[in-house]
């Protein structure tokens, strides 16, 4: 193998690639990262054997070939390179890999080509997904941090990804918080069944997408892994078996009271209230006060947060108000969270009675709801 490329597409390629690098595994190849021509390109591919990621580089092929070498060591090299072609080359009855840079010259040990594992192709799978990359990106943000992280209940680790009515809807849920998000798919009326695809895959998709342009998402034949596609990338995942809850009977169908704030200032008081509420189980009151029915006293929010050996904190937001008032106690950490991904300027709280979940939805922004369960104390 003999192939010259620019040092700052080789170092974004093996950054890409170096997400689905297996840092635990008993399996030394899983280490590796394999490099191979491909059609005119280089190709970097790394895997854990839960996910895998394909990487193409430009470059300047001179000689075909493939090799593997440890993917901390040749990805931390290139990045201390200065930014000036690099030449990679293997000798036919060797599995050393020379990297030549601007005045510097090294060789790596590597393995096999043939020992790497596959990464499956979606050749045959089900009509493509199109995603705008931007889209997938937000989709991502607002719903994947409400998964479980603990694996009790496997499915709840995952996303739910529903494609019907030319709609998508990714849902995702632990036991005490639900996110839905909903985006238009114009034209896209194939039937499709749902999926189940691990959070920590798609919070790894995001941070290697680009920063726009197309994504194919496609389920292969035997639907137990989904591949996401761009000209330069692609990541393959394998899904979660299991039935994913109802959500839509999770979500509040009324609400007594809605209180409208400024989204920022309602995430700076979450802020402060964490500070207070970490040493006492997260507990932090909210109140909706509607204000004076005169008009000219405005209605607000309070967030309230005590931690009995420190002290308190108290901010009061103006809201709009709407209905009774009414105290809801929430953990601050799945408030902050929710209140932290959303863009619109203003958000929405619902809530029903101290007992019942509430909803926080953007406002006048796109189709997205989150549920949060409060908590009970006994005092």
């Amino acid at each position: 193998m003999k192939i010259t490329c620019k040092q700052q597409d080789l170092s974004r390629g093996l950054t890409a690639v170096s997400h689905a690098v297996s840092n635990r595994s008993t399996l030394p190849i899983l280490s590796n990262i394999l490099l191979a021509t491909d059609q005119g390109r280089l190709k970097l591919s790394a895997t854990n054997l839960e996910i895998g990621i394909n990487c193409w580089v430009d470059a300047q092929i001179s000689e075909e070939g493939s090799t593997t070498v440890p993917a901390k060591l040749l990805t931390d090299l290139v990045n201390r390179l200065p930014q000036a072609p690099v030449d990679l080359a293997v000798a036919d009855d060797s599995h050393t890999l020379s990297v030549k840079g601007q005045g510097s010259n090294a060789n790596i040990k590597g393995m096999d080509a043939s020992e790497f594992p596959l990464i499956p192709s979606a050749e045959g799978g089900e009509p493509p997904v199109m995603l705008d990359a931007v889209l997938l990106k937000e989709m991502i943000a607002e719903v994947a941090f409400a998964a479980a992280d603990d694996d009790t209940r496997p499915v709840l680790t995952g996303v739910l990804v529903q494609v019907s009515d030319e709609k998508i809807t990714f849902a995702a849920a632990d036991a005490f918080r639900l996110a839905v998000r909903v985006a238009p798919l114009p034209g896209d009326d194939h039937p499709r069944g749902d999926i189940l695809i691990p959070a920590r895959t798609l919070t790894e998709l995001a941070r290697i997408l680009p920063a726009e342009g197309p994504v194919e998402m496609i389920v292969t034949p035997n639907r137990s892994q989904v591949l996401f596609h761009t000209p330069q990338l692609d990541l393959v995942s394998r899904l979660i078996e299991g039935a994913f809850p109802n959500f839509r009977q999770i979500i509040p169908k009324e609400h007594s009271t809605r209180a409208v704030v400024e989204t920022k200032l309602f995430a700076e008081a979450a802020k402060r209230a964490e500070l207070f509420a970490r040493d006492s189980s997260n507990i932090t009151r909210v109140k909706i006060n509607p204000g004076g029915h005169d008009g000219l006293e405005p209605g607000a929010v309070t967030v309230e947060a005590t931690a009995e050996e420190l002290g308190d904190n108290t901010s009061i937001i103006s809201a709009a108000v709407d209905g009774p008032e009414m105290q809801i106690i929430f953990n601050v950490k799945y408030l902050s969270e929710v209140l932290a991904v959303i863009g619109s300027s203003e958000v929405a709280l619902e809530a029903n009675a101290p007992t019942k979940p509430g909803v926080i939805r953007p406002v006048g922004e796109h189709d997205y709801t989150y549920v949060i369960m409060p908590m009970h104390i006994n005092r």
